[in-house]
């Protein structure tokens, strides 16, 4: 719906289809979302995404159509302790006071149509060994159940679906995702007639550059059983000063432009996206916010340099959930095989950055190599937590071969 109006599109008249069109980042990409939904609003994206989920998230959108149709969405999800991450969320779509006609185009009276599900998914992680030899770093599964209802004049219908997907983050910082939407179709059986949802295969790709700061994504998607053709859609978003959020996006098969943006303060975000067609505009406004969840995230900046280059060192970004009390920590630096090179203890919380110079403990330099780094913590009840592994890069050469 930020990438064009859901009634105006090719294949507005397929049952369900409001579900794709929910989540404001999602929204603000051209919903080429995929291979990066992972948040809460994976649920309907791509329930796998859920696996990866570090805080507790809430994330609410609100669309306004240019037949003045309302679509609101809310999502919450939350990790379980190294054990994935559960969702589940509500999706309404509300004509308002549609006209009522006869025949002959008569007004008879006022009718409404609203259209409405609920989700309820998990995505769990089930590899997690990341390596520079390896193509596949991670790989996550997930599914979502629903519920979905209509109610049409004085009818009403509902019935039970399925989605599953999985989510694959590779080497090159790329992300391949896909999710069978419909596995199981949900079914609104009328007096007279009913309704299926159709199923649905879509496949995405996402590359992430300079440290998250830059993202280029894709989808493309077939609908099965019915008359549609392939879908495709191209997003991207772009982080300045780590607050602001450009998003754009572009909806081949119904041309459509999306442009939107985004706010961060602290652990929340605002949004907004808009685009305009040759029908009218549609515009939507969307809000999260991230509390509790896993302790500790950990991020390196630069993720390769030289120590006898111009950038000689990397900084660890430190991360900590305020509400969590930490006893320990360790952050350690691994070579491919799996020995220390490198770490970097304490008590209490850690500091908000840690600097490394590619020295080894007893101050010798590393082999210039990809090693791999995590952050272990132990709380005050003694629970002990790793980040995911990642990568970073020691390289040696002359000071302009890495500026």
């Amino acid at each position: 719906m930020s990438a064009g109006s859901v009634r105006a599109a090719e294949d507005a008249g397929l049952p369900g289809e409001y579900l794709n069109y929910t989540g404001y980042r999602a929204l603000g990409m051209g919903r080429a979302y995929t291979a990066l939904a992972d948040g809460p609003d994976a649920l309907c994206w791509n329930p796998a995404g859920l696996g990866y989920l570090r805080p507790n998230t809430i994330s609410m959108t609100h669309t306004r159509t240019m037949e003045e149709f309302n679509l609101d969405s809310i999502f919450y999800a939350q990790p379980v302790f190294k054990k994935g991450a559960f969702g589940v969320g509500y999706i309404r779509q509300d004509s308002g006071r549609l006209i009522m006609t006869d025949d002959l185009n008569r007004a008879m009276g006022r009718y409404s149509d609203v259209q409405e599900t609920a989700v309820m998914g998990y995505g769990v992680s089930i590899i997690n060994k990341r390596s520079s030899k390896k193509l596949l770093h991670r790989l996550a599964i997930g599914s979502t159940i629903k519920y979905s209802r209509q109610s049409l004049y004085n009818v009403k219908a509902g019935g039970w679906g399925l989605d599953a997907g999985i989510l694959a983050k590779l080497k090159y910082n790329l992300s391949l995702g896909i999710r069978v939407q419909n596995l199981v179709a949900p079914t609104l059986k009328y007096e007279t007639a009913s309704d299926k949802f159709p199923r649905s295969v879509v496949m995405g790709l996402a590359l992430t550059l300079w440290g998250g700061q830059v993202i280029a994504a894709v989808d493309a998607g077939q609908a099965l059983g019915v008359t549609q053709k392939l879908k495709c859609n191209i997003g991207a978003e772009g982080t300045l000063w780590k607050i602001l959020k450009l998003r754009a996006g572009y909806d081949l098969s119904n041309r459509e432009s999306i442009f939107g943006f985004g706010y961060t303060f602290g652990r929340s975000e605002a949004a907004y996206a808009a685009n305009v067609t040759a029908e009218g505009p549609t515009q939507n406004a969307g809000f999260s916010y991230e509390f509790g969840g896993f302790p500790v995230t950990i991020t390196a900046n630069p993720e390769v340099f030289s120590p006898v280059g111009l950038k000689k060192s990397t900084t660890f970004t430190v991360k900590i959930n305020p509400a969590t009390r930490i006893y320990s920590w360790t952050l350690y630096i691994k070579d491919q095989d799996g020995n220390v090179a490198r770490s970097f203890r304490g008590n209490g919380s850690p500091p908000g950055e840690l600097t490394w110079d590619g020295s080894t403990q007893g101050g010798s330099m590393v082999a210039a190599s990809s090693y791999i780094y995590t952050m272990e913590v132990t709380n005050a009840e003694g629970k002990k937590e790793t980040t995911p592994s990642q990568v970073i890069r020691v390289v040696y050469g002359t000071p302009l071969d890495r500026l």
